[in-house]
């Protein structure tokens, strides 16, 4: 008899066990960390303050812009290696966007997840105007199903951001690989290029809140993002204020399949 009882107890158990839906929520985290120099501290670089940022966070995945590497401004160190390592988030993937003071200047993707696949996707420039890139990279979530990762940092000027929206668009309109993007985009919601986004991508919350500076903030300008085709869905969203790591402020959020 006991033998009966504990043998229903253990396929009960691990009924339960699998079908759970195990890797089916993560949490994601897009910060411009203005090469982890703190907006109020001149000079200093200071990577811990961010990496304090993203653990106390939580987030399983992390998109990061103007992150350094190798540059004299940051003393020769590795950002991107650097914030992986201090934020136990192991796997990383870092997109060039330019050449910037003996070093390279551009995006990070952090995951808690491995990541492959990961190439960078030069965006369009006009003159002298700045190179920006889409970085992106697929994630294998605990479960075995895969998420694309996509990172940028858009330009200054409209008229060059509508042209990069619309690349971006196109780059991850292809496949069917449910699509999470993240990024600073220097525009606000109510844009022209935003507006964009809006017909093709579902924003992480409706009600928008300011993100830059981090002080007094006055502009919402970070943005994440799903494709409105994928079986994503936001459920929550934050924007941690009081932050002076940088001079944005981390915007938040938790999906679901």
């Amino acid at each position: 008899m006991k033998k009966t009882f504990y043998l229903i107890a253990l396929l009960l158990f691990a009924t339960f066990c699998f079908s759970q839906p195990y890797g089916r929520k993560f949490i994601v985290m897009t910060y411009n960390v203005h090469h982890c120099n703190p907006p109020a501290k001149k000079g200093l670089i200071d990577a811990g303050a961010v990496a304090d940022v993203i653990r106390s966070s939580k987030a399983d995945i992390v998109f990061l812009q103007e992150i350094d590497v190798k540059t004299q401004r940051v003393n020769g160190l590795n950002q991107s290696l650097e914030l992986s390592l201090l934020t136990g988030l192991r796997y990383s993937a870092f997109y060039k966007a330019i050449d910037i003071m003996g070093g390279e200047y551009g995006v990070v993707i952090l995951s808690r997840f491995p990541l492959d696949s990961a190439i960078v996707y030069p965006l369009w420039q006009r003159g002298e105007s700045e190179q920006r890139v889409l970085g992106i990279a697929v994630a294998t979530l605990p479960d075995g199903r895969k998420i694309r990762l996509a990172c940028t940092h858009l330009d200054l000027s409209a008229e060059i951001r509508e042209t990069e929206i619309k690349q971006v668009d196109l780059i991850l309109s292809r496949g069917d690989i449910p699509v999470v993007l993240g990024g600073d985009f220097n525009a606000e919601p109510d844009s022209k290029e935003i507006e964009l986004m809006f017909t093709r991508f579902t924003s992480s919350t409706k009600d928008f809140v300011v993100t830059f500076p981090n002080i007094k903030p006055n502009k919402t300008i970070d943005y994440l993002f799903t494709r409105r085709m994928d079986k994503l869905r936001f459920i929550s969203h934050k924007v941690i204020a009081g932050i002076e790591a940088s001079d944005h402020l981390p915007v938040i959020a938790e999906i679901e399949f």
